[in-house]
């Protein structure tokens, strides 16, 4: 077996191990209803079987459900049983996560008007961890992205789901704010260990070199012998010969306490990276943010195992230079979502640049082929002439690139050509097409799909700021002791104040400004939620009233 096929083993096995698997050790007994109103709602497309069962037996979303599919016992929560196989099974849910939400009173202007939520529907008494139903809708999300992204990510707005991640977020911020330190840790010893490496000092090596530094600050002097102090020696031959020590080799050298913390916080990233990926699954490889930070520890990794060849002259040396500065480059770009994931603290802006990047990736590819067909275009038309921007394809596409982008170098391409008017003619159509197709059309088009729909930017923003949350959350129960959970357990009941103006005595919490969307969806459900139960009184109130009528005439008959 090679060792993709072991890498795709291991990734395989990752993914379908549930996380929650101790948690789904006690299904519900007697599960056939249930399955078989979910069934039989195939062909009825009604609903309402399903929610009474659930009603009268006091299921909720979070309970565990047992069956045998192809032969093989499968466990799993009701929720996901329903969003699986039921049709239109978000919609099963939403009304479960509804029905959860009530007023406490029916006047607005009441100080006991708030709104109450109870998460008994997604929460179990008897269990520490709390994000069960809340992983199975981020893990079905990714799973059934391209069919169903809208259907779960709209769950995940939910105002029952939203507030309780609100509410767990701040009992479990602590391991964020202390990974985002790691890293922050990491970054700073990372750059100083390029610094040290790479930072040119101003070392004169020669009599000459020191001669012509003083002229062009003093004016003309005479030269004078310059042996230079044992530090600009020893500068001097670790320059010239373009030689480093190994990695955690010199110990007389002070900057060993960098590489040492540089190496710590290098592991503490690489176990928690790894830690992530066996506990999400799935969900850690459906996320560009994961890829880059694995490209950030394999660069560091090289710069430090190659260190004592690194500055030489040699292509290895040259290979393993460019991979350093890639990855410094995307460890400077990690540190951006980072920011964006201190959720409604000023990280809204890296959050809208970590979307917009995973947005113009399908527009760039296309961007990319007008550019490749121009570049082996003007490297044609330049042939022959003393133009060494395009004197091959890799030059040329850069060249191009540049140009799409406003950089045109006219005069200098339109001299080239000299005498060769017949040439100098298709390359100035080919410069009008290229700015006609790529700097107005391809570049603009960039900022439309960019600024092109705000509210929706804004929308994406909300959500990923939920799922950060949510899978901070989830990290942290899979981390920790059941004893330390259940200190941090969020309270079966939320009270949500709606008051626009409170006085002393409100019993109600104000939610963060940046949850006025759950605020709006919470007002509308409870609404609903009176009205139905309104008319579920009406028709009741008709039918006693029918049978008082009923019972009237059949004793008048009798008697």
């Amino acid at each position: 077996m090679s060792f993709t096929q072991v890498l795709l083993c291991m990734r395989k096995s990752i993914e379908e191990e549930h996380p929650y698997t101790s948690e789904l050790q006690e299904p519900l007994k007697r599960p056939d209803d249930v399955i078989e109103a979910i069934e039989r709602s195939k062909q009825t497309g009604d609903h309402s079987e399903i929610h009474n069962i659930l009603k009268d037996r006091n299921i909720n979303l979070r309970t565990a459900i047992e069956e045998e599919i192809d032969g093989v016992n499968k466990k799993r929560t009701i929720a996901r049983k329903l969003l699986e196989d039921a049709v239109n099974g978000n919609k099963i849910v939403k009304r479960e996560l509804d029905i959860h939400v009530k007023a406490t009173d029916d006047k607005e202007d009441s100080i006991n008007y708030a709104l109450e939520i109870d998460f008994e529907g997604i929460l179990s008494e008897e269990s520490p961890k709390q994000t069960m139903v809340l992983y199975d809708l981020l893990d079905l999300r990714v799973e059934k992205r391209s069919e169903h992204n809208e259907a779960f990510t709209n769950l995940i707005k939910h105002p029952v789901i939203a507030s309780f991640i609100a509410l767990k977020w701040k009992k479990t911020k602590w391991y964020f704010y202390t990974t985002s330190l790691i890293f922050m840790s990491f970054l700073l010893f990372y750059s100083v260990f390029i610094i040290y490496l790479f930072n040119r000092p101003e070392v004169y090596c020669s009599k000459l070199e020191k001669l012509l530094s003083e002229k062009n600050s003093k004016g003309i002097l005479f030269p004078e012998d310059n042996s230079g102090t044992k530090q600009e020696i020893n500068e001097c031959e670790r320059h010239q010969a373009r030689i480093s020590k190994k990695f955690l080799a010199d110990f007389d050298d002070n900057f060993i306490v960098c590489e040492v913390l540089f190496l710590t916080f290098f592991i503490f990233l690489s176990a928690m990276e790894i830690y992530q990926a066996i506990k999400l699954k799935r969900q850690y490889f459906k996320e560009l943010e994961n890829y880059i930070e694995w490209v950030v520890l394999i660069s560091a990794l090289i710069t430090m195992m190659f260190k004592e060849i690194i500055l030489q002259s040699n292509w290895e040396a040259a290979v393993i230079r460019g991979i350093a500065a890639v990855g410094i480059c995307a460890a400077w770009l990690e540190l951006i979502f980072i920011i964006g994931r201190y959720p409604f603290r000023g990280g809204d802006f890296s959050i809208m640049f970590y979307n917009i990047i995973k947005k113009l990736v399908r527009y760039v590819i296309s961007m990319f082929l007008m550019i490749i067909g121009f570049a082996f275009a003007f490297m044609v038309v330049n042939y022959g002439h003393n133009q060494d921007s395009f004197e091959n394809p890799i030059k040329s596409t850069m060249m191009t690139l540049t140009m799409a982008l406003g950089e045109f170098n006219f005069e200098d391409m339109y001299n080239t050509f000299k005498e060769d008017s017949t040439s100098r003619g298709f390359a100035m159509v080919l410069l009008v097409l290229l700015i006609l197709f790529g700097t107005i059309t391809m570049v603009n088009l960039f900022i439309a799909v960019i600024i092109s729909d705000i509210s929706q930017l804004r929308e994406d923003v909300y959500t990923q700021n939920l799922i950060n949350m949510a899978q901070c959350s989830i990290l942290v129960e899979e981390l920790l002791p059941s004893c330390i959970l259940n200190k941090m357990r969020v309270e079966d009941k939320m009270v949500v104040c709606l008051h626009s103006l409170c006085p002393k005595g409100c019993s109600g919490t104000k939610l963060s400004p940046n949850l006025k969307p759950v605020v709006d969806q919470l007002n509308e459900i409870a609404k609903l939620n009176s009205e139905e139960q309104d008319r579920t009184k009406s028709h009741k109130g008709k039918g006693s009233s029918i049978q008082t009528q009923a019972a009237i005439l059949i004793s008048g008959r009798t008697f």
